[in-house]
């Protein structure tokens, strides 16, 4: 019994690992950009997907989930999200919206704003 436990866990590691690797289809930032808008991505996600005032949407990005847990949260989403199945948006729109997401930059720190520095 400890060794069958013992393989399962191996098991769902390795596949873990090789989900978590699996590269993004290649998508373009432009064409993502305004998908993103005709879907209305940014109604629940906000424009750049920082996430809703209203708590409506998830902060999506900068640091976004791998590809495959991605596409998986988009086509069949928990929660309050719609579905996005592929006869609505085709993979290569949701390559298009991930590589768009991924243009996103981290905002800097409040200590390296120098409009907020009070000296």
């Amino acid at each position: 019994m400890r060794t069958l436990a013992s393989t399962v866990l191996l098991l769902l590691l390795i596949a873990s690992t090789a989900l978590a690797q699996e590269q993004a289809p290649a998508g373009s930032s432009e064409r993502g950009h305004q998908v993103y808008m005709k879907y209305m991505c940014y109604t629940c996600h906000g424009t750049i997907g920082q996430g809703a005032d209203r708590g409506t949407g998830p902060k999506i990005a900068p640091g976004m989930l791998p590809y495959p847990a991605f596409a998986l949260q988009v086509r069949t989403p928990r929660l309050d999200m719609p579905a996005y199945r592929q006869q609505f948006l085709t993979d290569q729109e949701l390559a298009d919206i991930y590589a768009y997401l991924g243009t996103v930059k981290a905002s800097p720190a409040a200590k390296d704003i120098p409009l907020l520095k009070f000296e």
